[in-house]
């Protein structure tokens, strides 16, 4: 046999040393005190080991994230034995570690035989020559990153979180920034084996990375390929041979000489597919995908076969001059506009290695569920894994991917940092580049914004990182696919990043000190990708935050599991968003109240950021929040699918707003005027009922008329004047408008001027009946926020909506299932 691999994962020993205690020195001999060692799996994390053996709570729980500190400032060695095979031992041989988090030292038979600082890339050990014929004891020693960069200075590097970064040194340190605190993560650095680890050999080549890239002709009729294979060649002298491509969805082989010099090398070929089936962005086509099989010929024998799937599609970010000022901000799939929907994406969990294939497939159906079409993966977590990328393919979901850098200055004039940054980012993009579902890469998260805000015209040390370096090495890896330094970053010289005319923004006027979402309404941000309010997550996530004796505002867990605006920005306490938009006093209400009425708000907020710009449509080119997911059980958070994978209150709020087609009414001057949206590729025919009812229940203007809706467009469908509205009182009056066709109602959309504190409320009364395989939900009176569930698991065919006077609101309901239980309205009744 040519070549081989040896898996080493499954039962490890792991001991802990903190300097003082726990023998450090002797954890690499080869005997040992087998009593003084702990159970542990790899691929795994040390706190995952010690919650199996009984030395920690789970520390998403409760206040068990204090508990579990002291792991991060100790040494940990993870032991096993193993014999290697015969043939493992007569060519050449490799250690490889796909995942070590943080620095580590390996030793073989206690000898060190190499160190590794860099969770973001696989460490791989030549041993050669180092193993014994029999038994071989291997042992890692890791640490969390604390001491690895103890002695590094911090002053001059700024950051969000400054106390932390004096005592963490995490721009030092390549691993997930989150990790060190953020405003929605607590502090956890994981530390540990968080990837496979295997023993390999081969004689004659060592396969590495393959890369696939691909992309399309202007007519999108041939489809180009391009096939970057890493090669290692293990003799003195280059061996002639063959390259073997065959695409297995069309039967295709294509084949050519090379010669495998010595060394690591990347080998290529490049080939066209005609007429090529297009892989497309959900809602828009079919995402079709091609395999790639490639392998190595020499001497008649097969070496290093491996597969890839890509898709073609051409990609564009438009950004052609603005006929208004500034630029556009378009997203072009296949010469095709589209309207970009969805939110940021944040690690799933405060420890990675729980990330399995099974939660990020969840995340993503969740993402369709709410109508997304896109997630923006933010630059201080991680580089997605392949598990994501693959179900993003095959669904369609378009990403952004920012390179891990946020929100501080990173010592890029250190030539250490630099060449590890170098091997990270060069691994990352042959990793992920062959996704079709990747269309931006992006250097890094409000850096350039922060550098800009600070001081207007100075050039930090890291700018040469994301302006020079990384956009040279994408054009040798990956060179079709667009990249943009920053996010927010403006394209013209001297424009503030976060200008709203030209690139992407960051719309964070609301959402800390001002609160009045309503403002939403007037912002013309050409690409918003950023922006959000806070609101609770659901009922079964609250009360993991929540232990016995603590279950009630402001406890001493609630604010562990609160985000850190609660503290950063005192004005914007968990008390104030429900104060002032309900008079409600959060501090009298019970835990359910609270979710309901904080996300009942939440949900107001994130749908008028999204009704905003999809309105604009294609001035605005979307609409992107901040932020999908949790990382751990929250008392508030920006999400709309908490850590357990509920959807929280305002994710039906957001599944409306961004149905592929929705009317929207807005109040513009002297007008009120209802637009048309619509994200599919097909014109939609039906009837717009639109006008102004009482709170009460009268219509005092009620009309309705045939349209047509083109596809991929916003346009107005009707107005009137806004003087009718004044007359009647903005305080008591609603305007609406209603889209439905043949088959029923397609989308509703209401506009309320004051805050709801402001309404002249009138009770409601809902009735509900079934008929067959429907439910249908009537009150005389408008009803805000009609609640089915607080709990978040059970998918809905809504919740969190509104009954209009007099009209049937119908859910499909299977008949089996009992009649819904309303279990909350918000109208504002004394």
């Amino acid at each position: 046999m040519n070549s081989g691999r040896m898996d080493l994962n499954g039962y490890w020993r792991l001991r802990w040393a903190d300097g003082e205690r726990g023998g450090r020195k002797f954890h690499a001999e080869p005997t040992t005190d087998d009593a003084k060692w702990l159970d542990a799996i790899v691929p795994g994390e040390v706190h995952l080991d010690l919650i199996r053996a009984g030395l920690l709570r789970e520390p998403t729980l409760g206040t068990n994230c204090l508990e579990a500190r002291w792991v991060e400032e100790c040494f940990w060695s993870y032991r096993r034995t193993f014999t290697p095979p015969a043939e493992a031992l007569t060519g050449q041989a490799w250690l490889l570690f796909e995942g070590l988090d943080y620095a580590a030292r390996i030793f073989l038979n206690g000898e060190e035989i190499g160190r590794h600082a860099n969770y973001f890339y696989p460490c791989r050990i030549n041993v050669t020559g180092k193993m014994n014929t029999g038994e071989n004891v291997l042992v890692v020693e890791l640490e969390s990153g604390l001491f690895h960069a103890a002695e590094k200075s911090v002053a001059g590097y700024h950051g969000t979180q400054v106390e932390n970064a004096f005592l963490t040194k995490r721009l030092w340190l390549r691993k997930p920034q989150c990790s060190f605190g953020w405003d929605w993560a607590p502090r956890l650095l994981n530390v540990g084996i968080h990837k496979p680890v295997s023993l390999e050999w081969a004689s004659v080549v060592r396969a590495d990375q393959l890369v696939v890239l691909s992309d399309l002709n202007e007519d999108l009729t041939r489809g180009h390929w391009r096939v970057r294979y890493g090669v290692e060649g293990l003799d003195q002298e280059h061996r002639p041979g063959r390259l073997h491509v065959m695409i297995e969805e069309t039967g295709q082989t294509f084949s050519r000489d090379i010669e495998v010099p010595p060394g690591l090398g990347i080998l290529e070929m490049e080939g066209d597919i005609d007429h090529p089936k297009l892989w497309w962005p959900v809602g828009q086509g079919e995402q079709s995908l091609y395999t790639f099989r490639v392998w190595i010929e020499i001497d008649g024998e097969k070496f290093g076969e491996q597969k890839r799937r890509t898709g073609f599609r051409k990609v564009r970010i438009n950004q052609d001059p603005h006929p208004q000022g500034g630029r556009y901000f378009i997203f072009e799939i296949n010469h095709r506009p589209i309207f970009i929907k969805g939110a940021c994406l944040v690690p799933a969990d405060i420890i990675y290695a729980r990330l399995d294939r099974a939660r990020y497939e969840t995340l993503v159906d969740r993402a369709l569920e709410a109508n997304f079409n896109f997630l923006r993966v933010w630059g201080g977590g991680l580089y997605e894994s392949d598990d994501f990328y693959e179900l993003c393919d095959e669904r369609g979901i378009l990403v952004w991917q920012e390179f891990i850098f946020a929100c501080g200055g990173y010592p890029a004039t250190d030539d250490t940092f630099m060449q590890n940054i170098t091997n990270e980012t060069t691994y990352q993009i042959r990793r992920l580049a062959s996704h079709p579902s990747l269309v931006v890469w992006c250097g890094n998260n409000e850096i350039h914004w922060e550098n800009y805000e600070r001081r207007e015209g100075v050039i930090y040390p890291d700018h040469s990182l994301y302006h020079f370096v990384l956009p040279r090495l994408l054009s040798r890896e990956d060179p079709c696919r667009y990249y943009q330094p920053s996010s927010p970053y403006s394209p013209e010289p001297g424009v503030n990043p976060n200008a709203d005319p030209m690139g992407d923004q960051h719309p964070w006027s609301i959402g800390f000190g001002d609160i009045d979402f309503r403002k939403y309404r007037d912002m013309t941000c050409r690409f918003p990708d950023e922006g959000g309010m806070l609101g609770p997550n659901s009922l079964p996530a609250l009360h993991a935050c929540l232990p016995k004796g603590q279950k009630f505002m402001n406890s001493f867990a609630w604010q562990i599991h609160d985000n850190s605006v609660e503290f950063g920005f005192n004005h914007s306490a968990p008390d104030r968003i429900i104060r002032e938009w309900t008079n409600l006093n959060p501090r009298e209400l019970s835990l359910e109240d609270f979710i309901y009425y904080g996300g009942l708000i939440h949900g107001e907020a994130l749908s008028e950021y999204i009704d905003n710009f999809r309105r604009r449509k294609f001035d605005s080119a979307a609409a992107v929040f901040w932020m999908y997911n949790d990382c751990w059980p929250t008392t508030r958070s920006w999400t709309i699918v908490d850590y357990l994978q509920n959807r929280t209150p305002a994710f039906y709020p957001v599944r409306r707003s961004c149905a592929p087609v929705k009317p929207v009414v807005v109040r513009e001057g002297n007008w009120v005027r209802v637009l048309g949206v619509n994200d599919t590729p097909e014109a939609v025919a039906g009837n717009l009922r639109y006008g102004l009812f009482t709170l009460s229940g009268e219509y005092i203007l009620d009309r309705s008329s045939d349209v047509i809706l083109p596809a991929n467009v916003s346009v107005e469908l009707a107005r009137f004047d806004a003087a009718e509205w004044d007359r009647a009182g903005i305080d008591r009056i609603i305007a609406f408008a209603m889209l439905s066709d043949e088959k029923g109602l397609l989308a509703r959309h209401r506009l309320v001027l004051p805050r709801f504190c402001e309404l002249k409320w009138a009770p409601a009364k809902p009735t509900v009946r079934r008929d067959g395989e429907q439910v249908f939900f009537n009150s005389s009176t408008f009803a805000w926020g009609l609640c089915l569930d607080l709990e978040g698991v059970r998918a809905l065919p809504d919740n969190f909506f509104d009954l209009w006077p007099g009209m049937d609101y119908a859910l499909p309901w299977p008949s089996e299932h009992p009649l819904p239980e309303i279990i909350r309205i918000g109208n504002l009744c004394d």
